[in-house]
């Protein structure tokens, strides 16, 4: 006869209860702050969603030094003699700039992630100084030697914010969607404009109509190169907690965020 085992009597090899492998702890949205969940894998990076926002990050996010080796190895070869499309740049830079007049003329401004300095290049034809800021020193060399007029850092956010310097107008294009964390990006918007400053990017919109109902396959998700993804909501929520308010919004064919937001506080 089978005799009932009690809990004193298990087998030295079964794992108790106590002891059992807790469930992973949710991730927490960096905007809201509500629970996340793993959704899929690209390229090797777990992509996580939040539960309640929809926002879209990588986690957990490669290291600083994982990022200074993939832009050193695997982004645009620039140097002081050479940026990629140079010639084609400052054209679309031209052409790009002139809806800017009312926001820029004669006001202090500052490019976020200016790359080779083109589109800053191209602003400060009608704004009263220009300042370029980008992590890449290539690009900074060739922004030093072909945009004289401008001033530019080779340096991160962080750095660049801890000079304690103010603008009128932030240009950021194509730089949100590169970074760690979207805090990093605010404090330093925050840290660099007063209340009444008006700030432009540019980003990947997740939440556009035309970005694949099957969001793995979409090509702005191309971690490490891309590690966050805003939708409209979310990315207002953000900036809201830094004290703007949503000012202008163009409605893109394309998934792509083209938004202006306005510092009230």
């Amino acid at each position: 006869m089978v005799q009932d085992v009690l809990p004193t009597e298990l087998s030295a090899n079964a794992t108790p209860p106590s002891a059992a492998e807790p469930e992973p702890t949710p991730t927490p949205c960096p905007i809201c702050h509500a629970p996340s969940h793993k959704c899929f894998e690209k390229d090797g990076y777990p992509i996580v969603q939040c539960t309640k926002c929809d926002f879209l990050f990588v986690h957990p996010m490669p290291s600083d030094a994982q990022i200074v080796e993939y832009y050193a190895t695997n982004y645009r070869a620039a140097n002081a003699d050479f940026y990629p499309k140079d010639r084609s740049r400052r054209w679309r830079a031209f052409w790009r700039s002139l809806p800017f007049i009312p926001y820029i003329f004669n006001r202090d401004i500052v490019d976020l992630g200016c790359g080779g300095g083109h589109m800053l290049a191209a602003l400060c034809r009608f704004a009263r100084s220009g300042v370029g800021v980008d992590v890449s020193a290539n690009s900074i060399a060739f922004a030093k030697k072909h945009f004289p007029r401008q001033t530019f850092y080779a340096e991160g956010l962080s750095a660049f914010a801890g000079r304690g310097r103010q603008f009128d107008f932030v240009f950021s294009s194509e730089l949100l969607e590169h970074l760690r964390s979207p805090d990093e990006f605010m404090t330093t918007v925050h840290a660099i404009t007063r209340p009444g400053s008006v700030v432009y990017l540019s980003a990947p919109d997740a939440g556009h109509h035309t970005t694949p109902a099957n969001i793995a396959e979409w090509s702005d998700i191309c971690p490490p190169e891309h590690l966050q993804w805003f939708n409209e909501t979310n990315l207002n929520m953000l900036f809201a907690q830094y004290g703007f308010e949503p000012m202008k919004r163009h409605r893109k064919s394309t998934p792509a965020h083209s938004a202006f937001f306005h510092r009230v506080r």
